[in-house]
């Protein structure tokens, strides 16, 4: 004989030793469902099966208790949003409570920045660091590179006024490019929080 559904939970069996089939069917029937609710608040795979199978099992302790007179699957699915938010609210409270090594410096930055004297110092060592790259640059490489990004010229008009191809004014530029990353790599941390 078949058990009985009420709004997708099984509510009476037909056998008082049915108890682990119901908890099985409802596990099965629900997981999914509350899988893709729980993935939509948390991406982390392992801890959405975690907080499904905590509802699930809470659900079931309290199946005797329950007194859900609407409608039932919206209750799952309201259980599984708020358990999803606590997981968050407790994830955020630890975070921000053990701040790794590199959040701390990080965080150290973004103060250092928003703080306008310290802004300044920073924004004097970077433009002094810039220039004196660009001054070690060898000599045709650091003209084109003037040239396109100080006076703003297209690459055609740097290739016609030096006399050579657009081709060689492309590896200039990307040379230089490259130097000044090279140069600037201990401050991009600065600019990536």
């Amino acid at each position: 004989m078949m058990p009985e559904y009420s709004q997708n939970v099984k509510i009476k069996t037909s056998s008082p030793h049915s108890g682990e089939d119901d908890f099985n069917t409802m596990y099965k029937f629900y997981k999914p469902k509350l899988f893709v609710i729980a993935n939509s608040y948390i991406s982390s795979k392992e801890d959405v099966e975690e907080i499904v199978h905590d509802v699930l099992i809470k659900l079931w302790e309290k199946k005797d208790k329950l007194n859900v007179k609407s409608n039932f699957t919206a209750y799952v699915y309201s259980m599984t949003r708020n358990a999803c938010l606590d997981y968050l609210r407790a994830r955020k409270n630890k975070l921000s409570k053990e701040l790794s090594a590199d959040q701390q410096e990080y965080w150290l930055n973004y103060s250092a920045l928003a703080d306008d004297a310290a802004s300044n110092i920073i924004a004097d060592e970077l433009q002094h660091l810039v220039d004196n790259t660009i001054q070690d640059l060898p000599e045709k490489c650091k003209r084109v590179f003037q040239k396109s990004r100080i006076d703003g010229l297209a690459h055609k008009q740097i290739s016609k006024e030096m006399e050579i191809s657009t081709k060689t004014v492309e590896n200039h530029i990307t040379k230089a490019l490259r130097e000044l990353k090279t140069a600037l790599k201990e401050y991009l941390p600065l600019f990536l929080f």
